[in-house]
C-alpha cells in the first residue's frame, strides 16, 4: 500500500491515450528553429518521456526525429532535465515498432548506471 492510499488520497488520473515502453533512443529536437539532442527515455504511439540537457518550455511546439522518423509535438510538462512530449499526430504502427525494437535493444544493452543517467551515455 502506497503512502497516498493510506492517507486516503485519490490518484490522479492517468490522461495517456496509449500504453508506455521504456526506451532510451538517442534523437535530435528541433526548438525555435534550433536543433537539440535529446533522448528518448520512454515511448507510446502518442507521445514519451524525453530528457535534454536544455529542454523547451512547457507548451512549445518542436520537431522531434528520431532514426527517420519526423513527429510533431508538443511538450505537455518538465520537471528538471525530462520533460513530457505529446505528439501530434499518432505514430503508425510500423514506425513505431522499429522505434520500439531499436529503443529496447539500446537499453538492455547498457549498463545499470548509465540506464539511470541518460547525459552519461551521450
Amino acid at each position: 500500500m502506497s503512502i497516498a492510499s493510506a492517507l486516503g488520497l485519490k490518484r490522479r488520473p492517468d490522461l495517456r491515450r496509449s500504453e508506455r515502453s521504456r526506451v532510451f533512443l538517442t534523437a535530435k529536437m528541433l526548438v525555435s528553429g534550433q536543433p537539440c539532442p535529446i533522448h528518448l527515455l520512454d515511448l507510446s504511439r502518442h507521445g514519451a518521456l524525453a530528457h535534454a540537457a536544455d529542454p523547451p518550455r512547457d507548451g512549445e511546439i518542436v520537431w522531434v526525429v528520431c532514426r527517420g522518423v519526423e513527429l510533431l509535438a508538443r511538450t505537455a510538462w518538465i520537471r528538471g532535465n525530462r520533460f513530457g512530449l505529446a505528439f501530434d499526430s499518432g505514430l503508425p504502427s510500423a514506425k513505431y515498432e522499429i522505434l520500439l525494437k531499436e529503443g529496447r535493444r539500446a537499453l538492455s544493452s547498457q549498463t545499470p548506471i548509465a540506464a539511470l543517467n541518460p547525459a552519461a551515455a551521450v
